[in-house]
């Protein structure tokens, strides 16, 4: 069984039980993959940025200047989180990363909450495609959203940001308790689903199958070639 979910880990489960089966299960490792390389080097020059190590902005990075340089002020100020490790039991109370009862997981790029208002944000760097991918990242915005609600009850507004670093692009969404409780039932649904399933079906799929390592690797029987 797969006991503990993050909002990847119910994205690949939906998309084939059975590549979540060989990633979170039988724990195959698969090669790096370029881009994913790619985005962990930019996430990290954002983080030295912002908290203020000496970094030189490059390329589309400078495009994000004026927001990151906010970050960085409010980071000195105590106002910014940066790479938060954020865990959760099946009550979806605050626990620890590794701890016992986790359950779900959410690795949250940048949260900036002045105490003095009723109000945070929470930003996520993205690198890579932007067409074709807002529909996921907008449920991953309500998982943030949830997220914060539950640690910060007091929390009467929550902003969730998307930063396309690649595209010059930041898609905003807006939350309120009332609309977020609703988001967070239905996504505990679906986790619920995934954290109890026993078996592991494959969805094969031409296009998805193309790019499956455990499909190349004759793992998946089947993958469609």
């Amino acid at each position: 069984m797969i006991y503990q979910w993050s909002y990847s880990r119910l994205k690949t489960y939906e998309g084939c039980p059975k590549q979540a089966f060989f990633r979170y299960v039988q724990k195959i490792k698969e090669p790096p993959v370029k881009a994913m390389e790619r985005g962990k080097e930019i996430h990290k020059i954002c983080e030295d940025y912002i908290r203020g190590r000496d970094i030189v902005l490059t390329g589309t990075l400078k495009d994000f200047e004026d927001g990151l340089n906010m970050l960085k002020e409010n980071y000195r100020k105590g106002h910014v989180l940066c790479e938060g490790d954020w865990a959760w039991d099946k009550d979806w109370n605050k626990t620890d990363w590794f701890g016992y009862d986790t359950w779900g997981r959410a690795k949250v790029d940048a949260f900036y909450h002045d105490d003095s208002t009723n109000e945070a944000t929470v930003i996520d760097f993205k690198t890579g495609r932007y067409e074709g991918n807002q529909e996921g990242h907008r449920e991953q915005c309500e998982l943030y959203a949830s997220i914060c609600l539950l640690r910060y009850p007091e929390l009467e507004k929550i902003t969730t940001e998307m930063w396309y670093l690649d595209h010059n692009k930041i898609d905003r969404y807006e939350y309120d308790k009332n609309t977020i409780e609703n988001k967070r039932k239905k996504i505990t649904e679906r986790a619920v689903i995934m954290t109890t399933a026993e078996d592991f079906p494959a969805k094969p799929d031409r296009w998805k199958c193309r790019w499956c390592y455990f499909g190349k690797q004759g793992l998946c029987e089947e993958a469609i070639k």
